[in-house]
């Protein structure tokens, strides 16, 4: 169900003949992928427009006869951190389809966007992109068993090589709303039933402040509860569909893996910045100038 109490800004700036079309969202985090693979879709058949009020672009393209293809800035999640996200946030919530690209390499990172997604309500589906890169990092990932746990069509895709590419366009058809973070429906549901559309009833409930006035309501407080909650969602599913092949792992891989958590990622951070003072401070600053 669309929104019913405020103007949709996305369909200003699609052409006219897009007009009661399907409307299919590619999103996802930065760098995974999701340009490439929108190109790759679309060919060279594309409109870029300035979202209104911003200087940001969005790209859109005729995709088949009756949806249009809409590309979607690289955002981490969507509330209303910054303009990214509230445009991301917006064009997902007006979306008919969701097509979700997830990095392969950083599942840890881009699944919570995912989930988020899936709690919105919207029909998505999933393109697992860099599955190759993964695979060289020794990350056996179980496609089956991510897809049960997420209630999602999982696709492994090379955006680069269109591997994947044709099995991803034959699934869009068939895209479902994924399954709910467990521990927020007792909330969600009820609000949902008053307001009639159960990804403006998430954002609310997690304190959008933007989306929550334009019900005229008041903004949520469940915001660091429902994002505990999906983060340990997420991690239970890495860790019933994804293995690490240690032996067969790269340098590179091992380092990102380490970079990637808190209790490592810090220590590391600490000594690259005093590595980077030492060479820069002590050495060239006084030793080499002097």
């Amino acid at each position: 169900m669309k929104h019913c109490c405020y103007s949709d800004p996305l369909g200003d700036i699609l052409l006219n003949n897009a007009k009661g079309k399907k409307r299919i969202v590619l999103a996802g985090n930065p760098n995974s992928g999701k340009s490439v693979l929108f190109n790759a879709m679309t060919g060279v058949y594309v409109d870029v427009s300035n979202y209104p009020g911003t200087t940001l672009e969005i790209s859109h393209a005729q995709y088949g006869s009756d949806s249009i293809l809409i590309d979607t800035p690289g955002v981490y999640g969507i509330s209303s951190f910054n303009d990214e996200e509230r445009i991301a946030r917006d064009i997902i919530l007006s979306a008919d389809i969701v097509v979700n690209i997830i990095n392969a390499v950083y599942l840890e990172r881009d699944l919570f966007l995912t989930q988020q997604i899936i709690d919105t309500g919207v029909p998505v589906l999933a393109a697992l992109n860099m599955i190759d890169e993964a695979e060289k990092r020794g990350l056996e990932i179980d496609i089956d068993a991510l897809s049960n746990y997420l209630g999602i069509k999982v696709v492994p895709t090379v955006a680069v090589t269109k591997f994947g590419l044709e099995e991803l366009k034959d699934s869009i058809p068939h895209a479902v709303p994924g399954k709910v973070t467990p521990g927020i429906k007792r909330e969600l549901v009820p609000l949902t039933r008053e307001i009639g559309t159960q990804g403006d009833a998430l954002l609310i409930l997690e304190g959008d402040p933007a989306v929550a006035e334009r019900h005229g309501m008041q903004p949520g407080e469940h915001q660091e509860e429902y994002y505990r909650a999906r983060r340990e969602h997420v991690n239970n599913i890495l860790v019933k569909s994804v293995r690490h092949k240690a032996s067969d792992a790269s340098l590179a891989g091992k380092l990102s893996s380490l970079m990637m958590r808190p209790i490592t990622g810090i220590p590391i951070l600490m000594g690259a910045l005093w590595l980077m003072y030492q060479i820069i401070g002590v050495f060239i600053a006084q030793h080499v100038v002097g």
